[in-house]
């Protein structure tokens, strides 16, 4: 963990952004998972970075090498999680460091957030450990969509 680091994104970030996000591994547990065309990212990506209801921080190394994205979209007082790894790092067991580390950086930006939620697909079994491991309940499933909260009340864990 002490060589990789999370930042806030900016617009430097738009093409590994891009290559992660059509990745086959990050596109099958999409919600939309059509390959996106560079116009539409381009489009995407400007919103995000003016939107104050969207939190984004990038992973990188040393070298500012992109490794991975954690994005947060807020409603009220929720934050909706998504994240997704470049396989340089997924297997390695730092996604639960590293969603940690940018829960604890949401919660001290953001005071009015009070629960996060992540949903995932019940078939992406490294999601699912994720997010139990990282404290998260399970509060719902609706359809093949499993829903977990992690109240800000939740011990952070290091």
């Amino acid at each position: 963990m002490e060589h990789l680091f999370l930042r806030n994104v900016s617009s430097g970030d738009m093409e590994g952004v891009f290559a992660l996000s059509n990745e086959d591994y990050v596109r099958q547990y999409s919600v939309n998972k059509e390959r996106i065309t560079w116009e539409e990212h381009v489009r995407w990506f400007t919103n995000i970075l003016q939107d104050r209801d969207n939190v984004f921080y990038v992973i990188t190394d040393h070298s500012e090498r992109f490794l991975g994205q954690i994005r947060y979209r807020i409603e009220n007082d929720n934050a909706i999680v998504s994240i997704s790894l470049s396989n340089l790092i997924m297997g390695k067991g730092l996604s639960r460091q590293l969603l940690l580390e940018s829960i604890n950086k949401l919660f001290q930006e953001r005071k009015e957030i009070k629960v996060i939620i992540a949903y995932v697909s019940e078939n992406n079994i490294a999601s699912d450990k994720l997010f139990k491991k990282a404290g998260f309940f399970l509060e719902d499933k609706q359809q093949e969509l499993l829903k977990y909260i992690y109240p800000e009340t939740s011990t952070s864990v290091n």
